[in-house]
């Protein structure tokens, strides 16, 4: 990817002119970010959906400012009350993930995220803002940047997008306030101890190592449970369009099921009817297809019979360390105590 080098050039030279000329304004609660300095498939959406629960745990309430990526629907969009009705066309999939997963969080969709938060406030009442996928975003001051780390593919080559996977620089991990390196099971022991070092000569800051577990498997409606057991008898393909397919296959395997291919599309792909019968017809009459919860929304309008072919794996981040640390620094980012 080096031919594509003075194309990284020019992507640093637009973000640095970006971030200097950029306003951050002031929302009238506090703002949590949770982002990464990597182009997709950090584990970010489960990290969100886990603060927002930690969040409704602690009787606050949370919204969600995200920017809808692919939608076909420009305006701002309210999601609430777990979003029932609403097509993923006009959501995108990672926010209408986000309001099936928290009924109780809000989620607002826009591409300008602050215009999108004034456009709501007085419909919603709320006591913080989680702003998804922030890191880069410089238009809205923060309280706590909380960013995360793919512990599978931390920095990619070294080099910025597009000629690498870096969005910035490792160096920019000293304006994190947490930093929670995701997969962490996925390198060995002296692979993770040294890239806590890395990301602790970065940032200044200790990290907080996590996993993912607590693997379920359920129907695309995402609340009927799908046997596992008939998985395992099966033969079993998975089938994604996320950022990082690798760590979702190697989930999936934890899980006790072996998977016989891969089947991959780029992140946030669509999925119909026609190409989905085009992929089952190539396969044993009795096999079975494993997708993320993310692509899982996206079946809204695919038959039933398809569907039918179709487990969802849920799962669960695990902290293995600072889990304490995480949650007191979130409380502490909204003066709680």
């Amino acid at each position: 990817m080096k031919f594509l080098y003075p194309l990284s050039l020019i992507y640093a030279t637009v973000s640095k002119a970006n971030r200097k000329f950029s306003i951050p304004k002031k929302l009238s609660r506090p703002v949590i970010s949770v982002g990464n300095i990597t182009w997709g498939g950090t584990g970010k959406t489960p990290i969100v959906i886990e603060l927002l629960n930690f969040l409704i745990k602690n009787d606050l309430k949370p919204t969600v400012l995200t920017r809808g990526y692919a939608r076909k629907n420009k305006k701002p969009l309210l999601l609430k009350d777990g979003a029932a009705g609403v097509n993923v066309l006009d959501s995108g999939d990672e926010p209408l993930l986000v309001a099936n997963s928290v009924p109780k969080a809000r989620v607002v969709v826009g591409a300008d995220r602050y215009f999108s938060a004034l456009n709501f406030e007085t419909e919603i009442s709320t006591d913080v803002y989680i702003l998804d996928d922030g890191f880069q975003h410089w238009n809205i001051q923060r309280d706590l940047d909380i960013v995360c780390v793919n512990a599978a593919n931390p920095f990619g080559n070294g080099m910025l997008m597009p000629a690498g996977v870096l969005r910035e620089k490792p160096e920019a991990l000293k304006r994190a306030g947490l930093v929670i390196i995701t997969n962490s099971d996925m390198i060995s022991e002296k692979e993770l101890r040294k890239l806590e070092a890395e990301i602790f000569a970065l940032s200044g800051k200790q990290s907080i190592v996590s996993y993912y577990n607590g693997f379920e498997y359920k129907k695309t409606d995402l609340s009927t449970s799908f046997s596992s057991e008939l998985l395992k008898k099966s033969d079993v393909y998975s089938l994604s369009a996320v950022g990082f397919a690798k760590g979702f296959k190697s989930s999936i395997e934890k899980s006790g099921i072996e998977v016989k291919d891969s089947i991959v599309f780029r992140d946030h792909s669509s999925y119909t009817n026609k190409m989905l019968k085009k992929i089952i017809s190539k396969k044993d009459k009795n096999s079975y297809f494993i997708i993320t919860a993310k692509d899982a929304v996206k079946f809204q309008n695919i038959d039933a019979s398809i569907k039918e072919k179709i487990a969802v794996l849920i799962v669960n981040p695990h902290f293995v360390t600072e889990k304490e640390q995480w949650e007191q620094e979130v409380l502490k980012s909204l003066q709680y105590f």
